[in-house]
């Protein structure tokens, strides 16, 4: 009865990994969890979603030895932590089962993709910070989310965004930039973005050739979590990304996550 009652996989990739039921445990702005829902949505397996209070992080309890950094995935009752980590364990389930989208996969190919996530991970996601919480207002607007999504009370919900825009806005300013050598965040983030389009896209259709890979899946989703900001739309005005993303937009398609609420 147990297996009648199981929801029949969606899509090639959701019979890779059994048809279990996936979820995600996540912050909605953060640029690692937008990862992982780019790579989901791109490989059409649904996902339930569940915010995580950033202050007291009381959805991660049940998480196995504490760890209690966002993204979390459960495929089923197992737990993947890390969004780099996620992508490629779930990666090597689909290519195991048949259904990568570029076959097989060579030693460049491999190297390459590995070398953009990483770009993505350790660089890319530390200059994008600081121009999100370049102001005050776009720290506090970054925190909008937290009024409408998750199921926090008002003490929760307001605690949560007034404390975590000053904490971002602090961090971003006194920390990243220095850290990272980054002296103008807009001229540095122009910089970048372009850098990974004319090096890792180059003249292909995206960074994986004819088809994403994870590092274009991993830019996607990182680009896209600031889509309603200001940084985005200076962003697509100022460097060569916009075609890449018109592109990834279009075959990443729409979110599966079960609750209809768009990415």
């Amino acid at each position: 009865a147990a297996a009648d009652s199981k929801p029949k996989p969606t899509s090639a990739a959701h019979a890779a990994l059994g048809g279990a039921k996936v979820t995600l445990y996540q912050y909605d702005v953060c640029p690692f969890c937008n990862k992982v829902k780019a790579f989901l949505d791109y490989h059409d397996v649904p996902y339930d979603v569940v915010e995580v209070n950033p202050l007291t992080k009381g959805e991660l309890k049940f998480s196995k030895d504490g760890y209690s950094k966002v993204p979390i995935v459960l495929v089923g009752d197992e737990q993947l932590n890390d969004s780099t980590s996620i992508m490629r364990e779930l990666t090597a389930r689909i290519d195991a089962n048949g259904t990568s989208w570029s076959g097989k996969k060579s030693k460049a190919y491999v190297e390459e993709e590995r070398k953009w996530l990483a770009w993505v991970d350790k660089r890319f996601v530390h200059v994008l910070t600081p121009n999100i919480y370049r102001t005050w207002a776009e720290a506090v607007k970054s925190f909008d989310y937290i009024t409408q999504r998750g199921n926090f009370g008002f003490f929760e919900r307001e605690s949560a965004r007034w404390v975590g825009a000053a904490s971002m806005y602090v961090i971003a300013h006194r920390v990243l930039k220095k850290r990272h050598g980054i002296e103008d965040e807009r001229v540095d983030l122009y910089f970048e973005v372009n850098k990974f389009i004319s090096e890792g896209v180059g003249a292909k259709k995206f960074c994986g050739g004819n088809a994403p890979n994870n590092a274009d899946l991993a830019m996607f989703g990182v680009l896209r979590a600031v889509k309603t900001f200001e940084t985005f739309k200076d962003v697509m005005d100022n460097t060569t990304c916009s075609p890449w993303y018109e592109r990834m937009s279009e075959v990443v398609g729409q979110a599966t996550r079960t609750d209809g609420v768009r990415n």
